[in-house]
């Protein structure tokens, strides 16, 4: 099994590879003023002290502002999810970040695009036995780091392919979470 900086690393060679290529289509999206944007996928989630991933269904939702054609700056909320259930036991494990986000796109000709920032993570947990349910959930520190490409159409949409890497620190714990999905944005 390859270790995680390996993957992660290999993700942005793939990703800075798809820059410095041309681009997709005639025009990228006009990135002025105002954007919003939302998008689905899937993910591997991994928690500290466990060699085991999970994978389970994900998605996110940003909004923000062009600083200029090159730098955005906005909110993003995503999460990730999965249903489990062995032996009588039914749950749900969610994972969710909310972080301010800044994308930088070193060709504003260009599709392609880095991202990051700081935040907030939630992790919760909810177990059903029969007619007893338990849950817990803990909140803390959170990051995102990303890579993407837009492929516009009509002058202002994009379709998106991305993939991040999220971050949750907790008291007791963490996780990381690898995200790959495609997103709609309109700039």
């Amino acid at each position: 099994m390859r270790s995680l900086p390996f993957t992660i690393t290999i993700l942005l060679a793939f990703f800075v590879s798809i820059g410095t290529a041309q681009p997709l289509s005639g025009q990228a999206p006009a990135r002025d003023g105002f954007f919003i944007g939302f998008g689905v996928g899937g993910g591997s989630i991994g928690f500290e002290g466990d060699s085991e991933r999970e994978v389970g269904a994900a998605a996110y939702f940003k909004i923000g502002g062009a600083l200029s054609d090159k730098i955005l700056i906005g909110a993003e909320g995503a999460g990730w999810s999965k249903e489990m259930g062995e032996e009588g036991v039914n749950g749900t494990v969610t994972s969710s970040n909310l972080n301010v986000v800044v994308y930088v796109y070193p060709d504003p000709a260009g599709g392609f695009f880095l991202k990051g920032g700081p935040g907030f993570a939630m992790l919760s947990a909810e177990a059903k036995f029969g007619d007893i349910t338990f849950s817990e959930s803990d909140n803390g520190f959170g990051f995102t780091l990303g890579a993407g490409y837009d492929i516009g159409f009509g002058g202002r949409f994009s379709l998106t392919p991305h993939a991040d890497f999220d971050y949750g620190g907790f008291e007791d714990s963490s996780i990381n979470l690898i995200r790959f999905g495609l997103g709609f944005n309109w700039y």
